[in-house]
């Protein structure tokens, strides 16, 4: 684990998040509840607090992990609150391949990770279907046709580092989670890697990470193969690879993120858990994820996707003791999705922190 010099002065949890500008307007803030225990009782507790009432069938969105990750959620800790709820665990399969990349694989994939002790649906097992979007980059959003099945939604998110996103919370497991693979690509349509010949070292990390060997023996990556996963990026220890210029470059990728969230909100009822714990510089999608770079921050709730972000990554910044941990552990920075996130109406930066003792 790495050591962070502490920058901010020894100010209560409030009012060190009050430094970091996310303090509530009065009267007008989302509730952010949180717990520094992470256990099956205090997720149950914090759960409680949000007066969630789903109505109809629940589906409890989640990420199973990719063979070989060991960062993800462990199955146990959400045992006693999905059984309690009679929900569905849902998932949608990967754009890239991998463990998770057709319905067998992916069913097989939570099993062996144990995901057993309730129902498992992949939403795009039988195809995919749209919801009418209105914004920047699309007029549709494309979803698991599965998801119609369901009126009410808790979305559990592990967060924490990834590529090119920064980090990855709510809003991703949102715009991804519920994505089909024809999703996912638009979303990272334009995300095509460079590599930087005077900083690689032809180490080979990037072709062994590639899910669809699109980087030759010579380091040229073929971008007719290249489906923008982010993969090579995020394993090469020399910063060698960088975004393409392309329509989705940088912010515009996570502007599409935050479409993405809005459009798939749109059908049904839904609020969100983020689990601060396992916290590494990668997603779940990866099968070698390495570390975690901090230790473990807490259980955050609300119903509002995008203060509940805004707060996990004011914890872990605080912890960290610096203003954005994830752009010091992964060159990106994910605070634009947010910012994007909020102007078309996602939900709120700003939020109330109530911790459940």
């Amino acid at each position: 684990m790495k050591k962070f010099k502490l920058l901010l002065p020894a100010l209560g949890l409030l009012g060190a998040l009050a430094m970091m500008g996310a303090m509530p307007q009065s009267g007008e803030a989302p509730v952010v509840y949180y717990s520094k225990d992470i256990n099956p009782a205090k997720l149950q507790a914090v759960y409680s607090k949000l007066g969630f009432a789903p109505s109809g069938k629940l589906a409890v969105k989640v990420h199973f992990g990719e063979e070989g990750n060991r960062n993800f959620i462990p199955p146990e800790l959400l045992k006693q609150l999905v059984t309690g709820l009679k929900g569905t665990f849902v998932e949608t399969n990967t754009l890239y391949g991998g463990s998770r990349g057709d319905t067998a694989k992916h069913l097989a994939t939570a099993r062996e990770h144990g995901w057993t002790y309730t129902q498992v649906d992949i939403l795009d097992s039988e195809g995919e279907t749209t919801i009418p979007y209105s914004g920047k980059y699309f007029d549709k959003v494309y979803v698991g046709k599965g998801m119609a099945k369901y009126d009410s939604f808790l979305v559990i998110s592990h967060f924490k580092g990834h590529s090119m996103g920064g980090f990855g919370g709510a809003v991703k497991n949102l715009a991804m989670g519920f994505g089909s693979p024809a999703g996912k690509m638009a979303q990272h349509s334009g995300q095509i890697p460079t590599i930087v010949r005077g900083r690689c070292m032809k180490c080979g990390n990037c072709r062994r990470t590639c899910p669809v060997n699109a980087i030759d023996e010579n380091f040229n990556i073929d971008r007719s193969k290249c489906i923008g996963c982010g993969k090579c990026k995020a394993y090469c220890p020399f910063n060698a690879i960088e975004s393409a210029s392309g329509p989705s470059k940088g912010p515009v990728f996570q502007e599409k993120i935050a479409e993405y969230a809005k459009g798939v909100t749109a059908r049904g009822k839904f609020t969100y858990i983020n689990l601060a714990m396992n916290i590494s510089k990668a997603c779940d999608c990866s099968a070698t994820a390495p570390k975690p770079f901090i230790g473990d921050v807490g259980i955050l709730a609300s119903n509002d996707p995008v203060a509940l972000d805004q707060a996990s990554f004011d914890m872990v910044n605080r912890k960290a003791g610096i203003p954005d941990a994830f752009e010091h552990e992964t060159g990106v920075s994910g605070l634009h999705t947010l910012e994007y996130a909020e102007a078309i109406g996602l939900g709120k930066r700003t939020y109330r922190l109530v911790e459940v003792k």
